[in-house]
């Protein structure tokens, strides 16, 4: 500053200053939200003059690397800080350059990447776009959904949408996720599946057959299908279908019916196509037979089993004989219309001829087979043909044709009906009954299953009950017959449940025999041999329970019988147990699994009311076990009541936690076999939860209302809206919550809880302090609480109990959340030095300008007005922003240094506190002499400057600069400005010679001078006449002052350019007399700082025409041409000058006598000139020409 002040005081001025050229015109930065950006751009003059200055920033987030700079082309390295910002977030605003040249803004724009989710095809604003692209290329849309920023499609969206996106998105994701969560969303329907055909058969095939069939998909979307074959003979090409194997709707599943895997007869077997959602079946037929001899077969055998089935029921005596006849001869005359009359079908109608007594017919049909030769494996139908033979009396030799059955049976020892025709045959050598029955037990283990042999055994034991004498297969087989054909005899049953008795090993069909015993017979040594026989081998299935109920029904006394009806029964409901049984567990309680435990004690205590007394002898018992229980995790529903009775109270911590540990879980069924895991996704937490599905029950802990169930199958893909469940709420915890939350309990699922269902107050706030503090709490949800937390201290802003919590909260996650709410908050609770501190990271952008107001006078009265960039930068935009105080204004006054423009309106306001302002009166004024400023306010500021006794050599520099601008570049002057320019030249102030010029300027303004400065003005004209400098305005000073340098009669042409250029002048005379102009030219020298003039002596009538052409460097000026003509005559005449002017006008008047009497005068006045003075010595006059030329002013 002192070298601008030696500069002004000496005359060194610069005319006109380079303009300053920037690498950028503007600054403009696209960042992420919250990182840093360093820039750096470069800035100079077009001639490399060295520059110095200073720069400013108005906004605290754009830092230049140096405050001061000086050099030729200057590097200036910036930094941006985005911290604090959001996405989108932008910022206006601008680098001042104080320099020696001038004062430059740079503007800057400052913005931070707005977070967007794009596509291949562009931008993903919305889901309904997200929706779009998954019609066109579900590809992209499993893309787009695994991107990180697809959560910002759902920032509008409800708790439960997000938790849905969150349990879908969790890894591996399938695209089957993608479609469960658009479908969960409400955005699409599944996509379904139908078959055009279900079924296809196939028949000769003599060799390996290909096929397909077609699956028609409706919907858009993801399909992934599932192909199995089930058959032996048949196979699929391809296991797995997606939706990009379809052709439009359609999909061709190709099969392989192998010809090398068929067998006899018709083969089954079907191609089942599982979807996600649907299971379809396609049935196929397939055989090397033809189809007609196929069908033949089929009735054949359907034909048969009518047959036997009839003589079963006649032979149980079900159906009388004429019945069972005529519906015999029914079947029979069926298979001869249908060609199927084989040789056993005529043995069989034989048969019925001779229980006809008709055994001439019967006779005929046998010999038929006279000559018949049966091979082994007709061994029984050889039988039969015997047999019906001796009946018949076709054939004589009885005791032949018994040898001859007893010798087929020995080759075909499974058959019975050798057996039962050997029997008929023989009857008085067939042995003793036992014999008997001991032979058809022989048939049995060698392989006879068939019915009539059971129906044979059970006639004998019919007749004679103790050949009934052990238990085994076949008996239970005979015993399974003869409950089917309703045969039992309650003797019988008596006699088969006594036997079992007997039995070390379980055997399921001896149950069933037992079971269809009681049923025909009930009695309680049925039941209870039924309940010991279950005992031998796994007693606790659940289809076991009928006979443990009923045995504890009928007291029927066994051991373990209680433990096998609790253990048995379906504890999926809740029942009223019998009295005995409560009263056994009261001492026998240690045998039980703890699951049915809880049952029993879950029961009582749901029965307390009609049985008081069993609820009181079981207290104890069952809170020890409710206790230790929740101890272990237990749970399902009978834990869940014990824990609601017996842990409501909770007199501890540990109690509490307990409790705490149980509360909110529900029941879960799904009956969706492919279901393993139940998974709840809470927006609010920042893992889900995973659940086990065991035989379709979970019991998952569910704590909002819009918590998200999703299910996963065994190949982690998951399922949301497409899987049907039920579920329950196993507590009741309205009243509990309130227990536990006493205890100071942090359990997630609690504080959740009470987050999501009540609302912040001063009994709950603890709890909700908690949440920004557990990690357990996804961060979305943590600014959820952040921002109530916030809102709860803005509305209760005297609640001292926050005060804690404010200073020990993370202040940059509350930032990050609201940083202007916590601003507010902090402010308002007068915790200034935290508010500072978020200042300095993150910003103060968006505070109500009263906060800002009040945090930057309290800190500013805090740190004791020292030097902060920060305080300082917070003062200025609270300043700019059109509010401050008397701290604020003395702050910005000692430390502010740019822009010129709010240093002035600083000092504006200053003065309207009626502050001292002279310190920045001083600084205003040498930035204004530093960057060559003429701005108007300056003439104030040094008026002030000067009332405050300001010091001489800084109002003299700057009243030279602004003498310089008033003379050189014509800026208007103020009265001040003038009265102190008269002031410095009375005083006689060190200031350059400008300041007398510009005072004579002044002065040829005034209308009348008073003798004082009509001496200044003949003593600074003196000086310029001495110095050869005449300018323009002479002309306008009083004749008096001008006369004695004969300038009176001179007329002035002027021109202002810069003091460099070479300016010529162009001009012509012209006396009016009608000759030809010609042009004459003059250079004309710098008389000062770039003014350059000529004078002239025009007379009357004569007319000048002139025109400037200045040279500066390679630029060429030429100004318009001008026309000066000289018509004016004014006042008395005095000179010769005047004289003649008046003569020539006179005479063009023709006003002859008055030319006659000016003559007269002009030659009187000569004649006395040269009497009284002679000249001694003429001396000439050097002139110093100096180029230039940008403007021009005439007179």
């Amino acid at each position: 500053m002192k070298k601008t002040i030696e500069e002004l005081l000496s005359g060194n001025f610069r005319h006109e200053h380079p303009q300053l050229l920037f690498s950028q015109d503007k600054i403009e930065v696209t960042l992420k939200a919250g990182d840093v950006y360093k820039g750096e751009l470069y800035f100079g003059t077009e001639d490399n003059q060295k520059i110095r200055g200073y720069i400013t920033s108005s906004n605290r987030r754009v830092v230049p690397g140096t405050e001061k700079f000086s050099g030729t082309t200057v590097r200036l390295q910036y930094g941006i800080d985005g911290a604090g910002m959001h996405p989108g977030e932008r910022h206006e605003g601008w680098l001042c350059f104080t320099t020696d040249i001038g004062e430059y803004k740079l503007p800057f724009l400052i913005q931070t990447e707005k977070a967007e989710l794009k596509s291949a095809a562009g931008d993903v604003p919305d889901m309904d776009t997200f929706v779009n692209i998954a019609k066109d290329d579900f590809k992209e849309a499993y893309r787009v959904f695994t991107d990180r920023r697809f959560e910002l499609l759902l920032r509008n969206a409800g708790q439960k949408e997000k938790a849905l996106y969150k349990g879908l998105s969790k890894q591996p994701v399938t695209f089957q996720h993608v479609e469960e969560f658009l479908i969960g969303t409400g955005k699409k329907d599944p996509v379904k599946i139908e078959l055009k055909a279900d079924q296809n058969s196939f028949y000769d095939i003599s060799e390996s057959v290909r096929e397909t069939f077609a699956v028609q998909r409706s919907g858009w979307g993801h399909l992934r299908l599932e192909v199995e074959a089930k058959g032996d003979f048949l196979e699929v090409s391809r296991h797995v279908v997606t939706d990009e194997d379809f052709i439009g709707s359609y999909y061709q599943v190709e099969y392989v019916i192998r010809k090398e895997k068929l067998k006899k007869g018709r083969q089954f077997g079907e191609i089942t196509v599982k979807s996600p959602y649907q299971q379809l079946t396609y049935q196929i037929t397939a055989s090397m037979e033809s189809k007609v001899q196929l069908k033949t077969e089929i009735h054949v055998k359907r034909h048969k089993l009518e047959l036997l089935r009839d003589l079963a029921e006649y032979s149980c005596k079900r159906m009388d004989s004429k019945t069972w006849i005529g519906s015999s001869r029914f079947v029979l005359n069926q298979l001869r219309e249908e060609g199927c009359d084989y040789p056993e079908y005529q043995m069989y109608e034989a048969y019925i001829l001779h229980m006809e007594e008709k055994d001439e017919q019967a006779r005929e049909i046998l010999k038929k087979f006279k000559h018949q030769n049966f091979v082994r494996e007709n061994l029984e139908l050889a039988g039969a043909y015997l047999y019906l033979c001796v009946l018949t009396g076709l054939h004589k030799d009885r005791e032949q044709a018994i040898r001859r059955l007893y010798n087929f049976f020995l080759q075909k020892e499974d058959s019975f009906l050798l057996f039962k025709l050997w029997l008929e045959m023989n009857p008085e050598d067939k042995g003793s009954p036992s014999r008997l029955v001991f032979m058809m037990e022989e048939l049995f283990e060698k392989g006879c299953r068939s019915p009539f042999l059971y129906l044979e055994a059970w006639n004998y034991i019919s007749s004679d009950t103790t050949l009934l004498h052990r238990m085994s297969s076949f008996w239970t087989q005979v015993f399974l017959f003869a409950g089917e054909k309703g045969l039992l005899t309650e003797e019988l049953v008596m006699r088969f449940a006594y036997l079992t008795g007997y039995e070390r090993e379980f055997c399921t069909s001896m149950y069933r025999a037992l079971a269809m015993g009681y049923d025909a017979f009930e009695s309680d040594d049925t039941l209870e041999a039924i309940c010991r026989y279950i005992m031998l081998g796994n007693p606790r299935k659940p289809e076991y329970f009928r006979w443990f109920s009923l045995a504890v029904e009928k007291g029927i006394r066994l051991t373990r019988i209680y433990e096998y009806y609790v253990e048995t029964m379906d504890t999926s409901y809740q029942r009223e147990l019998p009295k005995p049984l409560l009263m056994y567990f009261t001492y026998n309680n240690t045998s039980l699994a703890d699951d049915k435990k809880a049952f029993i004690y879950a029961s009582i205590v749901g029965n307390r009311g009609r049985q008081p007394q069993t609820y009181a002898d079981y207290r104890d018992h069952m809170k020890i076990f409710a206790m230790r229980k929740a101890k272990e995790g237990r749970m399902n529903e009978n834990y869940a009541v014990l824990y609601q009775e017996f842990l409501s109270n909770p007199k501890t911590e540990g109690q509490a936690k307990l409790l705490v540990q149980k509360l909110f879980t529900h029941r879960l069924y799904c009956d969706d076999k492919k279901i393993r895991y139940v998974i709840v996704r809470h927006e609010q937490l920042r893992e889900e939860e995973i659940y086990p599905c065991i035989q379709g029950v979970a019991y998952p802990r569910i704590y909002t209302d819009d918590a998200v169930i999703l299910f996963q199958d065994g190949k982690q893909r998951r399922y949301v809206s497409t899987v049907d469940y039920n579920i329950k709420k196993l507590f009741d915890e309205r009243e509990l919550t309130d227990k536990v939350l006493g205890f100071h309990i942090e359990e997630p699922g609690l504080v959740l809880h009470c987050s999501e269902h009540t609302e912040l107050k001063p009994e709950n706030l603890e709890a909700f302090q908690r949440i920004p503090e557990s990690e357990e709490f996804s961060d979305e949800y943590q600014k959820c609480i952040r921002e109530k937390l916030l809102s709860y201290y803005s509305e209760h802003t005297r609640a001292e109990e926050a005060d804690n919590y404010l200073r020990q909260m993370d202040y940059k996650k509350y930032a990050a959340v609201d940083r202007t709410a916590l601003l507010e908050v902090l402010i308002s609770r007068g915790m200034y030095q935290q508010a500072m501190s978020i200042v300095s990271q993150f910003g103060y952008e968006g505070i109500r300008i009263e906060s800002q107001l009040k945090l930057t006078s309290r800190m500013l009265t805090r740190c004791e007005m020292e030097e902060d960039d920060e305080l300082l930068a917070l003062a200025s935009d609270v300043y700019r922003r059109g509010k401050y105080d008397e701290v604020i204004l003395k702050y910005l006054m000692e430390y502010r240094f740019g822009p010129v423009d709010e240093l002035i309106s600083v000092w504006k306001s200053a003065q309207g506190f009626e502050m001292d302002t002279y310190e920045l009166e001083e600084k205003l004024l040498g930035l204004l002499m530093f960057t060559s400023d003429y701005r108007k306010e300056g003439e104030k500021i040094l008026e002030d400057y000067v009332h405050h006794s300001g010091k001489e050599r800084i109002t003299g520099a700057y009243l030279t600069q602004t003498a310089y601008g008033a003379f050189v570049k014509e800026y208007p002057m103020s009265v001040f400005v003038r009265s102190l320019l008269e002031r410095a030249y009375d005083e006689k102030w060190p200031v350059d010679f400008v300041c007398s010029l510009a005072l004579l300027e002044a002065y040829s303004k005034e209308k009348k001078l008073e003798k004082k400065q009509l001496c200044n003005a003949e003593e600074i004209l003196q000086k310029c006449v001495k110095q050869g400098r005449y300018f323009a305005f002479f002309g306008k000073l009083p004749v008096s002052v001008l006369s004695p340098y004969q300038l009176d009669d001179k007329t002035f042409v002027e021109y202002h350019a810069d003091p460099s250029a070479k300016v010529t002048l162009y001009y012509a005379l012209d006396a009016g007399l009608g000759n030809q102009v010609k042009y004459q030219t003059e250079p004309l020298r710098d008389l000062y700082e770039g003014i350059f003039a000529k004078s002239f002596t025009l007379f009357y009538g004569e007319t000048l025409r002139y025109y400037f052409e200045s040279v500066t460097g390679e630029r060429v000026n030429r100004t318009q041409e001008r026309v000066l003509t000289m018509n004016k005559i004014e006042g008395t005449p005095v000179s010769k000058y005047h004289m003649i002017n008046q003569m020539l006008s006179a005479r063009r008047l023709d006003k002859k006598k008055e030319v006659f009497s000016q003559v007269k005068k002009y030659l009187r006045q000569e004649q006395y000139v040269k009497k009284m003075f002679v000249i001694e010595k003429e001396e000439q006059e050097q002139i110093v020409l100096k180029p230039g030329g940008t403007n021009e002013r005439n007179s």
